[in-house]
């Protein structure tokens, strides 16, 4: 029989819900149901904090009050946008962080299939203010006479888009004018466009988050190059943010929510996460009228927000208590109806060790207490726990498991940026500390007498990159720290960006070096990241007992994989590498990014160098190419594969 128990964790807000207990967590529930009624019925934005310890059930709230509004009988519920927002992010890339999550959940399907924006944007387009031929049409033969339902148009418009053969959709120039656009991007607009004739909805998802795209990819958009983009990334995500509050505006609501606050504190007492989370909740506060923002935090941080940041935040208050007996025996009964008919269980005696002396425990202490006596009653052999180690090592494995799929689906600079600074705080402590900076350099590594400039290099537009490397080159006289630049080694510098790799190749001659982190270590940083980031939230636990981040910093010391140990070597060793080796590894991912497929012989052919040359270069980079040997030996291109 399966253990009803078992799940206790929940991953995010948008997992299927479970057996709930309306009553527990009424007063947090009540509390977010009143701003967002505040919020529609005043046009104003409202705050409310909910404060819980460990394991209470806080992102369990978050799922509760997601179905509600999905599965509410209030049209104006149903509508009202969602968005999940685990704070594993720093101080320095919270804005960019946020872009990618509400860019994220605006482009996640509803149970129609429909996207959140696409119901947005038919609201936007059923105003008087949106304009067009085929939508003027459209409008007049709608009304026939009657009084206007903006609401029935837009899903009348949504049923007529959707009916629509892909080859009448892709040519469709729908409207001309979108109601409220003079407040926003023109970028934004231009992306709506593509995004009502479900064109290229991919590049959209991507241009919304802040992806670097290329050229020809913007020109499919019809977007024009942002500097603001590049030498700006903050403020052009913090812009992109306040554009897609405005564009919801009075019509729907939008609720964010934000989980894991905790994760904010990178370093012990370091306050920066929270002065910056502070600041941008203020501002959405300030600069909105349609938002709902609610924040999800352990009691122990609220004394690190500045007073008028916490102000806003704690707008309204909440609290979360731990069970008493009566509730707890409430979520196990709710757990077994929810598992079937026939399921029974008595917790024994030995339940009652789960409740501190004031009779308390948590949700997750009472759930996984619940399903270790389960297991033991059904005499399933369960054994003595996991020891830590054994249950760090399959966390890790299953960790490594699941980010394959994440970094492919963006926000490597975000991996690199956290994973790194992450990794040199595990494994190089007394060694090296990461410190902040600015500009193009994302941070800087610091140790005894020595510092260290990392850039993260990820642009896939040559024009942004080439900027970044033109700027990083021009300040390389007054940098008293050795450079490094980071780079994913997927992404290639084609031949003819003549302008990149010269300023590339000038840099590489200045004693600066070119990393290539391997997919490996791409993806061990982001299993990295997040069970640091779990831990610091409280929400690692085993048998319901949260692990600190000091224990998973020393079990990662003592467990690094090699391809971590071989990325801090990268990064902090001496010796670069030729500038002529990185050009030669630059005109093989060229090629490998064209053919896919191509001979030894033929690779050394078209770079004008030896087959044996060509070797070196691969023996360098492993990950840049496969090689099977012949006759004839062939390169093919590698493409990382998710895990199990």
């Amino acid at each position: 029989m399966q253990n009803p128990f078992r799940s206790w964790i929940v991953g995010d807000a948008w997992e299927l819900p479970e057996a709930d207990v309306g009553d527990i967590g009424k007063q947090a529930f009540d509390a977010c149901r009143r701003a967002i009624a505040a919020t529609l019925a005043e046009r104003r934005t409202t705050a409310v904090l909910v404060r819980g310890e460990p394991g209470s059930g806080k992102t369990h709230l978050m799922r509760r009050l997601r179905a509600h509004l999905a599965e509410s009988p209030d049209e104006r519920l149903r509508e009202t946008l969602f968005v999940y927002i685990r704070l594993s992010t720093t101080s320095r890339t919270l804005w960019r962080h946020l872009r990618r999550r509400i860019a994220d959940d605006l482009m996640r399907p509803k149970a129609d299939g429909s996207l959140q924006l696409e119901s947005l944007v038919y609201r936007l387009l059923a105003g008087a203010g949106s304009r067009g031929a085929v939508l003027d049409r459209a409008k007049s033969e709608w009304a026939g006479g009657l009084p206007w339902n903006e609401r029935a148009f837009a899903r009348a418009l949504a049923v007529m888009l959707r009916r629509l053969p892909e080859s009448n959709l892709a040519g469709l120039d729908l409207f001309e004018r979108l109601e409220g656009e003079e407040g926003l991007p023109p970028g934004l607009v231009k992306a709506l466009g593509s995004l009502v004739r479900r064109r290229d909805l991919g590049l959209v998802r991507a241009w919304l988050r802040g992806d670097s795209l290329t050229s020809e990819d913007l020109g499919k958009l019809g977007i024009a190059e942002d500097a603001t983009e590049e030498a700006e990334p903050e403020f052009a995500a913090r812009e992109m943010v306040l554009a897609l509050a405005r564009l919801a505006g009075a019509r729907m609501p939008m609720v964010l929510c934000f989980d894991q606050v905790e994760a904010l504190e990178t370093n012990p007492l370091e306050l920066a996460g929270f002065l910056a989370f502070g600041g941008a909740v203020g501002t959405l506060h300030d600069e909105t009228s349609n938002l709902v923002l609610i924040s999800c935090m352990q009691s122990s941080v609220e004394p690190l927000f500045r007073r008028a940041d916490y102000d806003r935040i704690a707008e309204q208050k909440a609290h979360l208590p731990l069970l008493g007996r009566r509730d707890a025996m409430r979520l196990i009964n709710a757990r077994l109806e929810a598992a079937g008919p026939g399921v029974t269980w008595t917790p024994p005696a030995e339940f009652e060790s789960v409740f501190n002396a004031q009779g308390e425990a948590s949700a997750r202490q009472v759930l996984a207490k619940a399903a270790e006596l389960f297991d033991r009653g059904g005499k399933k052999e369960t054994g003595t726990p996991l020891p830590l180690a054994a249950f760090l090592q399959q966390e890790w494995d299953r960790r490594m498991e699941s980010a394959a799929e994440a970094i492919s689906q963006g926000g490597v600079d975000e991996v690199l940026d956290q994973g790194i600074q992450a990794l040199v705080g595990a494994v190089a402590r007394g060694q090296w500390r990461a410190a902040g900076s600015g500009g193009d350099i994302d941070f800087r590594l610091e140790s005894q007498g020595s510092q260290i400039d990392v850039s993260l290099c990820n642009q896939r537009n040559m024009n942004s990159l080439a900027a970044r490397l033109r700027r990083l080159g021009g300040a390389r006289n007054i940098r008293a720290a050795r450079l490094v630049l980071v780079r994913d080694p997927r992404l290639g510098i084609g031949k003819t960006a003549h302008a990149t790799r010269r300023y590339l190749d000038d840099l590489a001659k200045a004693g600066a070096r070119v990393v290539h982190p391997s997919i490996e270590a791409i993806e061990a940083l982001e299993a990295l990241r997040t069970l640091l980031a779990d831990a610091r939230a409280g929400d690692l636990t085993r048998d319901g007992s949260p692990i600190g981040v000091e224990t998973v910093r020393d079990w990662i010391s003592k467990n690094l994989p090699s391809s971590l140990a071989d990325l801090v070597e990268a990064i902090t060793g001496r010796e670069p590498a030729s500038p002529a080796s990185a050009q030669m590894r630059e005109d093989l991912l060229a090629l490998l990014e064209g053919r896919c497929l191509m001979t030894l012989e033929e690779a050394a052919r078209e770079m004008q160098q030896e087959p044996s040359v060509v070797r070196q270069v691969l023996a360098a980079s492993p990950d840049l190419a496969g090689l099977l040997e012949g006759p004839p030996t062939l390169l093919y291109r590698l493409v990382p594969m998710a895990r199990g």
